[in-house]
């Protein structure tokens, strides 16, 4: 389980902090010393943010998800239901910062840091940022089989038994290393290998050297997207939008692939181990 009780968020406004020459972009901390998602920024235009990571990341230059599994809902909407006591009148109402939902099994603060998006029926399109939650049943949380989710935002609109919701997982917490078809949400490509459960830095934006897929042949301004897994896909690497071309299942799975950055220099015939410099655009 990657979720960690350490993790501490903020939901403030904050402007770019003059601090970054003061601050060890490569930290490896046990306890954090930010909020998870702070913005640094330095005087080239790179951008680094303060992350959890949820797993083992060997590498420096590795791009990570959040662990979409477990800090996501998995299903396609979580219905929203009366309160469990009937003490508690406000839940669900507009104006007020608690819901309750449907949702099988979680543990305490599991969405902490995430967003709540009301997907359908009543109060539809709104995104709301997560406090926290309970677990599910009692005596800690309400009844068997739904939760309790505190909101930092008010809810503008109230929300009803018709009201489909679902929760996107903080872009900073419980990363590991990206991997299509399970945690391709990149964000960040890391500044060095870092340990489950401890605290550092991934680099969103400018120069930064990126791992890339074996395969990879890379040429200055050639789009980078994560590389898919088609035999010689890594996880945490990147190839170059449309390299498969021989191939049209395999050319469409580059094309359609998350976007990490551009090439800024040439790699031909990359080996297993290889970086490319990349501009990343991430932010």
């Amino acid at each position: 389980m990657a979720v960690s009780s350490k993790n501490y968020f903020s939901n403030s406004v904050q402007g770019v902090p003059q601090i970054a020459g003061d601050v060890d972009l490569f930290a490896n901390d046990a306890n954090p010393k930010f909020t998870i998602g702070y913005k640094l920024e330095t005087a080239d235009g790179r951008v680094f943010r303060y992350s959890h990571f949820g797993a083992d990341v060997t590498y420096a230059g590795t791009v990570v998800s959040p662990d979409v599994s477990e800090s996501a809902s998995v299903e396609s909407g979580l219905v929203v239901v009366a309160p469990a006591s009937s003490a508690i009148t406000t839940d669900s109402t507009a104006g007020y910062k608690n819901i309750e939902i449907t949702e099988p099994a979680i543990t305490k603060n599991q969405y902490a840091g995430g967003y709540l998006t009301v997907i359908a029926g009543t109060g539809r399109g709104y995104t709301y940022r997560i406090k926290g939650n309970t677990v599910c049943g009692l005596p800690d949380g309400p009844a068997s089989g739904t939760m309790r989710l505190e909101l930092h935002d008010k809810l503008q609109a109230s929300l009803t038994a018709d009201s489909s919701v679902n929760v996107i997982a903080s872009k900073y917490a419980n990363l590991e290393s990206a991997l299509v078809g399970t945690d391709e949400v990149p964000v960040g490509v890391t500044t060095r290998g870092m340990t489950a459960d401890y605290y550092g830095w991934v680099q969103t934006k400018g120069v930064a050297a990126v791992s890339v897929n074996t395969t990879t042949t890379c040429a200055i301004g050639d789009i980078l997207v994560l590389s898919a897994v088609l035999g010689t896909g890594l996880a945490g690497t990147v190839a170059t939008m449309g390299q498969y071309t021989t191939s049209a299942a395999g050319h469409n799975e580059y094309v359609t692939e998350p976007l990490v950055g551009t090439c800024i220099q040439t790699v031909t015939n990359a080996a297993n181990g290889c970086y490319v410099g990349a501009n990343l655009m991430l932010e």
